[in-house]
């Protein structure tokens, strides 16, 4: 955490990471079901969205309260975290991080619907994970659990949904 901390750190990152990071936030996925809503004009994906939503947040959520694990600024206190240069303020525990879990949710799906750019929103939802650990708000553990809550919970997820309109 140190050295990557060090070794990749700039003023203009530092500045622009922490409003970036935000694009795998409660708001980014609560817009995005939203945007998902008013383009499909459809009940019944909205509430599929609705309830992905809350089985990753109950998941995660779960996880970070039952293991309880501190964050990496308050563990490295030297380092600190680059978070204060932007919007908002860390309370709960670490592992794993939600918004990699989310940002991997909403890359899964996008990848489902628009499979020809699926690289593109995985290396999307790879960048918001990694400004996680860029900002010192997470281990790379943390993040890697992360992310593949939010792949494989949403592809069990899919594959359940498939399964019922085969029915």
């Amino acid at each position: 955490m140190r050295w990557g901390n060090r070794w990749w750190s700039s003023s203009l990152l530092d500045y622009t990471i922490p409003w970036l990071t935000y694009l795998g936030s409660h708001f980014a996925v609560i817009l995005f079901i939203l945007l998902t809503l008013i383009i499909t004009k459809q009940r019944k994906i909205f509430r599929r969205l609705l309830l992905l939503y809350g089985i990753q947040s109950a998941i995660v959520y779960g996880l970070k309260f039952l293991i309880q694990r501190e964050r990496p600024f308050y563990f490295l206190q030297e380092m600190g975290s680059k978070l204060s240069k932007g919007p908002g303020e860390i309370l709960d525990p670490s592992f794993p991080s939600a918004h990699a879990a989310l940002s991997f949710m909403m890359a899964t799906l996008l990848a489902y619907w628009f499979p020809r750019f699926g690289i593109i929103f995985y290396v999307i939802a790879s960048f918001i994970a990694w400004t996680r650990i860029y900002l010192g708000l997470h281990f790379p553990t943390d993040v890697l659990v992360g992310s593949l809550l939010g792949y494989g919970i949403t592809k069990l997820f899919l594959q359940y949904i498939s399964l019922e309109r085969s029915e």
